[in-house]
């Protein structure tokens, strides 16, 4: 999309952040196999899960797109290791997470856990989520926040990894160098988890 501005994330960018990811989120298959198909409660568990286990940490690096004046886009990261929830991080945001999820939370720990048992142990960029406001999807601004968080990731010297569960996501994550190498069943959904060497260095 022409005119698209892309910065970093404010304090108080933090509420419409997680709408966007919400939004963007609520048709996605890890989410709604979290929310036994209910998009609605989908859409709800993505806005607070963002908050309190992406966008809310200390960590976290994200980027958002704004197209007049409005955001539309949003890019997280986090460098390893804390791309992962130290145990101390996770007691203090589970009674948060219990809130967020409820029910689901069996579910969403199995795929927790399935991601963190592939991150690579060896450091990297982690990025995700990447989240499109419904209705802009499709005109580039995926792109363009990945895109700007490479030079970022270049420019660093660093390898670059992120976890897709949308088909359709894979060729453009190909297209930007990354290559699949693992994937998982996780509650019924095909989860694909992708590397991008580093320039100079060997693949994983």
């Amino acid at each position: 999309m022409s005119s698209t501005a892309i910065r970093a994330i404010s304090p108080a960018d933090l509420d419409i952040a997680c709408e966007v990811v919400g939004l963007a989120f609520a048709d996605n298959p890890n989410t709604l196999a979290i929310a036994r198909g209910d998009p609605a409660r989908a859409e709800r568990i993505m806005r607070a899960g963002v908050r309190v286990g992406k966008l809310g940490r200390p960590a976290s690096t994200a980027i958002v797109a704004e197209h007049g004046g409005d955001i539309v886009g949003v890019l997280n990261a986090a460098a390893w290791p804390e791309c992962q929830m130290s145990l101390g991080e996770k007691l203090k945001t589970a009674p948060a997470m219990i809130k967020a999820i409820g029910s689901a939370l069996p579910r969403a720990f199995a795929m927790l856990t399935a991601w963190e048992k592939h991150d690579p142990k060896q450091a990297h960029w982690h990025i995700g989520p990447i989240a499109v406001r419904p209705g802009l999807q499709g005109q580039g601004i995926g792109s363009t926040m990945l895109g700007s968080f490479l030079e970022t990731v270049d420019a660093a010297g660093l390898p670059a990894y992120l976890e897709t569960d949308v088909d359709r996501n894979v060729p453009l994550y190909e297209r930007f160098g990354f290559k699949i190498i693992a994937r998982a069943d996780i509650n019924g959904v095909d989860n694909r988890f992708l590397w991008r060497a580093a320039a100079q260095s060997q693949p994983i």
